[in-house]
């Protein structure tokens, strides 16, 4: 999400405080960030047909809105929430399509600098979800990092702000996780 963070921030803030003006304000720029993050994630998807990035925006929007933002701690816990909810979404469309209890028709895909690279199959939302799991017992920031950058959209520089890290750090974090996930997604 390329919004800017400070103004986010002070419009996330104020809601908190009360402000419902400031609440819509926010949510406002956040959805449209998650939409263009959702075409991103979506683009090539053989499930395009059946999930939009609108509606899987829109879905996690309503998880988002539904109350889990109005006891947000900063804008980190704000982007794990939005990241969050765009995985449940993506878990209980693939669960609700998913015909047969292993395998259902899900490609393996490979990791590249967008996580993946499902050549136009459906991502194992799964699968990819018990390989974060095994990460962030190993690695919690590294799976901030993941969650961050492909479901909410952060860059490596914010994520590093919200971090405190440096950039390159973050990147790092990035590249290791990516390996740690494609070794458990190959092995699975």
């Amino acid at each position: 999400m390329s919004t800017d963070l400070d103004e986010l921030t002070g419009l996330l803030n104020r809601g908190l405080a009360g402000d419902a003006a400031a609440s819509e304000r926010a949510f406002a720029l956040v959805y449209a960030e998650m939409r263009r993050c959702a075409q991103r994630q979506m683009r090539g998807q053989h499930d395009a047909l059946t999930l939009s990035p609108t509606v899987l925006v829109n879905e996690a929007y309503l998880k988002l809105s539904a109350g889990a933002a109005r006891s947000l701690n900063d804008r980190g816990h704000f982007y794990s929430l939005a990241a969050r909810a765009m995985r449940q979404v993506l878990l209980d469309h693939q669960r609700a399509n998913q015909v047969i209890k292993r395998g259902g028709g899900v490609a393996h895909v490979e990791l590249t600098e967008r996580l993946f690279d499902a050549g136009g199959e459906t991502l194992d939302y799964f699968a990819l979800e018990q390989a974060l799991t095994a990460l962030r017992r190993i690695d919690p920031r590294a799976a901030t990092v993941v969650d961050w950058h492909f479901f909410a959209g952060l860059n490596f520089l914010q994520i590093a702000d919200l971090l405190q890290v440096s950039d390159k750090t973050a990147r790092r974090d990035w590249d290791s996780a990516r390996a740690f996930l494609l070794m458990q997604l190959s092995a699975g």
